[in-house]
């Protein structure tokens, strides 16, 4: 709140200042393309959130395709964008660099380095928002969800263009909508992963998953199975289905689909991904590539997938980014705001009365009853039958 009053005290200096920057857009002129060269997009969630922002990368760079884009995001979702043609610079941005008021005018002088002509913050944050202010970007673009308190709507009013996010609406159209305000009228939603250069070779090569899964041929025989993939676990422990349900799915897709099982997820996934493999009786069908890729190299793992099975993760966007059929084992998560949309999806999800509590721009991490009957009623019978309408 400080911050916000100490602009507000601010603002006719920094109103003042804006002057001797050229104004980027004008609305009520057909150039509007004249004088943009600098591109600031905000978007420092995480995998799932950053992948679903790519239509926004994609349309800004077909609206002005000799702009410098420069996407602003965290260091955990850095290798998502190292191979994004749309991206032209990346800026990993921890929350610890703007904590407390010095770091915060530290933000603001790192915009104001950017010399940016554009603003676009996909990020509900008081901090974002005042920064593009006080980092003198002419054209300021900002969210405002149905959540936000007062603080956010007092320093809302320092955007040129506020676009609302309407319940029931997917937060990427929310996105695309914002873009009407730099003349953009792309309402394009499709996502976009892109592989580093030798992605392929890694998965098939340095870690031989491919020629694991078509090698030798254990009973049941691996001879034309086909690879599924299963993410092991949530960055959200509120989403945990849990080692036994993911063994016991495991189990049934080898025995009853003769399928491989690939185990995907992070390093500090290993645990439970080591917890998988003591309980399956088909340890010779798993592959475990848990902690082997990271965000560039994976896609190359993922696009070899006959189907992918997880929680609501990050890699599932990932995977339906690529036109992977998938379950999305929903649990607490807020599908009209953010879904997979391709055109094999199954979603399970229960209809409690306390779900959706996971959201987009707030998504809590524990069970506020303490039995996560979003996620522990689901069982493996219903995520094994969503498979089979795809692979049997």
């Amino acid at each position: 709140m400080l911050y916000v009053l100490l602009t507000y005290l601010c603002s006719p200096i920094i109103y003042f200042l804006l002057l001797f920057k050229k104004r980027a857009i004008n609305p009520s002129t057909k150039d509007s393309d004249i004088g943009v060269n600098r591109i600031l997009i905000i978007q420092t969630a995480k995998i799932g959130d950053l992948i679903c922002s790519t239509p926004v990368f994609r349309a800004v760079k077909e609206k002005y395709p000799d702009t410098h884009l420069s996407v602003m995001a965290s260091p955990l979702t850095k290798k998502l964008l190292e191979y994004n043609p749309n991206v032209d610079e990346i800026i990993p941005l921890k929350s610890s660099f703007y904590k407390g008021f010095v770091g915060k005018m530290r933000l603001v002088r790192l915009i104001r380095r950017g010399r940016y002509d554009i603003g676009i913050s996909l990020n509900p944050s008081v901090p974002f928002l005042l920064a593009m202010f006080w980092g003198l970007i002419p054209v300021r673009v900002s969210i405002m969800p149905d959540f936000t308190g007062i603080t956010y709507k007092m320093a809302s009013v320092f955007s040129i263009y506020l676009e609302r996010h309407i319940r029931g609406r997917l937060v990427a159209e929310t996105y695309m909508a914002m873009l009407k305000a730099i003349g953009s009228n792309d309402n394009d939603i499709s996502k976009e992963v892109f592989k580093s250069p030798d992605a392929d070779k890694k998965v098939v090569g340095e870690t031989l998953v491919v020629s694991r899964w078509e090698g030798t041929s254990p009973s049941p025989t691996k001879q034309n199975s086909k690879l599924v993939g299963l993410a092991v676990t949530s960055g959200n422990k509120l989403k945990e289905w849990g080692a036994e349900n993911m063994a016991s799915l495991a189990d049934r897709l080898v025995r009853e689909l003769n399928v491989c099982i690939a185990l995907i997820g992070s390093e500090k996934d290993r645990d439970i991904a080591d917890e998988i493999l003591s309980l399956s009786k088909y340890k010779n069908m798993i592959i475990n590539a848990v902690g082997n890729f990271n965000l560039a190299e994976l896609p190359a793992l993922i696009e070899r997938l006959s189907f992918f099975i997880g929680v609501d993760t990050g890699i599932i966007y990932m995977a339906d980014a690529l036109n992977i059929p998938l379950v999305d084992i929903a649990g607490p998560s807020d599908m009209e705001d953010q879904r997979p949309t391709g055109k094999k999806v199954v979603i399970i999800q229960r209809n409690l009365s306390c779900v959706p509590c996971s959201h987009s721009f707030k998504a809590p991490y524990s069970c506020r009853y303490g039995h996560k009957e979003c996620i522990t009623s689901i069982t493996v019978e219903e995520v094994f039958t969503g498979v089979s309408r795809f692979m049997a």
